[in-house]
Order: C-alpha cells, then structure tokens, then sequence
C-alpha cells in the first residue's frame, strides 16, 4: 500500500514536470491570433492569420474572400489548422476568431450616378431630375490594384416611360473587370422649401428657418408651397415635421393686432410720413384691412395693417 502511494505521488510529480514544460514550450515561441486581418492578394496565407510564427508565415491555405467581402474562420477551423501543421496554439475559447477583408478599390455610389446624369445629358435629356438605381447596382467593387474608374459604353433613355437603361465596364472597356448592364427609372423633381426644425404652432417663420430639398414630380400636391417667400411671415395652424414638404392649407398668417390694443398709425403724404395713435376695433393678420378709432381726434378710419402694432390709413 505504502509503494502505491508513493509511486502515486511519483506520478503526480513527473506530469506536473511535464505540464511545465509544455508551457515553457509554448510561452519560448508565443503565437497570437490576429483578430482582424486585411488580404490584399488572391490567397489566405498563415500569416493572414497568426502573428510571430516560427516559420511558414507565407504559407498558403486557400483561396482569399472576393474583393471588398469577409470571412470569418471560427475557433474550430483555427484549431483544426494549428493541429495540421503543429503550431504551438489552442483557442482560449469559442470567441476566438479571425476575420479576414479582401482589400478593394470601391466605386461608389456617387461616382457611378455622376457618369450616368452625364450621359442623360449628352442624351439632351434636360431639366432636373433624379434617377433610381437598383440597390445592387450602387457600388462597384475591384481588385485593390484597379483604379477607381469606370466608363458608360452604352447609354439609352425613355422620356415617355421615364426609364433608362446603361451599360457599364469597370475599371474601362478594355479591361472589364466589372461588367454588367441596369435598368432604372428617370424621376423629374421639383424643389421645394421645407422647415430646418420642428415648427410649433404660433411661431412666426423667418429666412433662417427654411432650406430647401427636392421631391419627385410624382409626390407633387397641388398645394404644396414652392415659394420660400410666401411662408416668411406665416404661422403654422399645427405642427410642422421638418424637412417635409410644406401644403398652403398648412399655413396661416398670425394675428399682429389684437382688438383694443393701441397701435401706430401711418400717414404717407407725399415724401412726408406723418405717425400718431390709434386703437383697434377689430383683430387681424398681415394686409387685412380693419377699422381703427383715432386717439386724437376719435376719428374711425380704415386702415391696413403693415407690421405688428403698425397700420397705414387707407388712402382713395
């Protein structure tokens, strides 16, 4: 029983040697993992996956993910090649992964909507318009070696359908790399002005409050206000949304004068412009024409109203 134990003990021993020497191994030539790795090549190689390798860093182990597109290699995969050719790492778990990005020269959307509002152009296709692309049509993607250059071999539009339809080759036509044809729709739009902010009802509208953006012809309401001008002044019946378009019925002109409030009368004679006192007799909004009682003379006139608290005796 005795030579049991201690031959127990004695095993004990040499595998706590060995695990010790095992993380010596290990830890004399530590490997790490990159996380994220860019390939700008056409293969994965074990140096797109592992850093501080002892050798066989420009080994390659497959084909590279297409340009622009990722790959993911879990930490059973990683496992699996760390196994094949006997690197000294193990995953510390199941978050252990790399992601690998084919490097890529991107065309992107605004470039490839430019040459296409060129060629309707030169198709004298005139006026303002804005053209729908299909989604996977809105970026092109090449080798990273490529140059972001692209080139319309043929172009032709439909005015009376309103469609258009482009042939496209990436990065030229004599190397189409990318080569591909769409099909899309040509939209009139007309710009309008709409509010930078949330309006509240009650607040009267200046220059500052207003941008403009443009809407399809076919989102157009007769209603709709085109004219910035004609919205300074005004006041919202409700709740204005910013930067949606703005319909006439969603206006009105705010009350400069309350009835029984005095105000200041204007005289226009000539090159002389004569002021003095009056008091409403009735409310009213910018241009209308209310009664107002002379406080001088307790004279009723007609006058206009130009401004807040200020009206213009109405001359015939």
């Amino acid at each position: 029983m005795k030579h049991t134990v201690k031959r127990t003990g004695q095993y004990a021993i040499i595998a706590s040697l060995l695990c010790v020497f095992m993380l010596s191994s290990f830890s004399a030539h530590a490997i790490g993992l990159k996380e994220n790795s860019v390939i700008s090549g056409d293969t994965i190689t074990l140096g797109d996956i592992f850093y501080d390798l002892p050798r066989d860093e420009n080994r390659v182990l497959g084909a590279a993910p297409r340009p622009g597109k990722d790959m993911i290699l879990n930490s059973r995969t990683l496992l699996r090649i760390a196994m094949a050719l006997d690197l000294p790492w193990r995953p510390s778990g199941l978050s252990d992964n790399v992601t690998l990005r084919r490097e890529a020269t991107i065309i992107d959307y605004d470039q490839i909507k430019e040459a296409l509002y060129t060629a309707l152009y030169d198709e004298a296709v005139y006026g303002d318009y804005e053209l729908s692309i299909p989604a996977q049509y809105q970026k092109i993607i090449l080798p990273h070696e490529q140059p972001a250059t692209m080139v319309i071999t043929r172009f032709s539009a439909d005015t009376k359908n309103k469609t258009f339809k482009a042939t496209i080759a990436a990065p030229s036509a004599e190397n189409p790399i990318q080569h591909f044809q769409i099909r899309g729709r040509i939209n009139a739009v007309i710009t309008v002005p709409v509010l930078a902010d949330n309006l509240q009802s009650g607040r009267i509208i200046t220059g500052q409050d207003i941008r403009h953006i443009k809407i399809k012809e076919r989102d157009f309401t007769r209603d709709t206000i085109v004219d910035a001008s004609t919205l300074i002044g005004m006041t919202a019946r409700r709740v204005i949304i910013a930067g949606r378009p703005i319909r006439a019925s969603d206006m009105i002109a705010p009350m400069l004068i309350e009835r029984g409030e005095i105000v200041t009368l204007f005289l226009n004679i000539g090159s002389m412009a004569l002021t003095t006192q009056a008091k409403a007799l009735q409310s009213g909004s910018k241009g209308d024409i209310i009664r107002v009682v002379n406080t001088a003379s307790n004279k009723t006139l007609q006058a206009i109203i130009t401004g807040s608290n200020q009206v213009s005796i109405l001359q015939h």
